[in-house]
């Protein structure tokens, strides 16, 4: 229940950025979501939800950050 409720609080912060057109807020939105996606498929191979957690949302930095980056010098 508790990962639901994470989900649908990432997609409404996808969606606000979305429909105010602002890139970084929808890009955290997306991290959120990716962050999520990677800390579930490392699931099934086992680890601690504290090493999944921690790969899964440091690679959501990344994009996030990457993104935000990519959207200054495109703007």
């Amino acid at each position: 229940m508790l990962q639901l409720i994470e989900i649908v609080v990432a997609a409404a912060i996808l969606l606000l950025g979305v429909l105010t057109h602002s890139g970084p807020v929808a890009l955290l939105g997306g991290g959120f979501l990716v962050g999520i996606a990677i800390l579930n498929i490392l699931a099934p191979e086992g680890g601690s939800i504290y090493r999944r957690s921690l790969t899964g949302y440091t690679l959501a930095g990344l994009f996030v950050l990457g993104g935000v980056v990519l959207y200054h010098f495109a703007g």
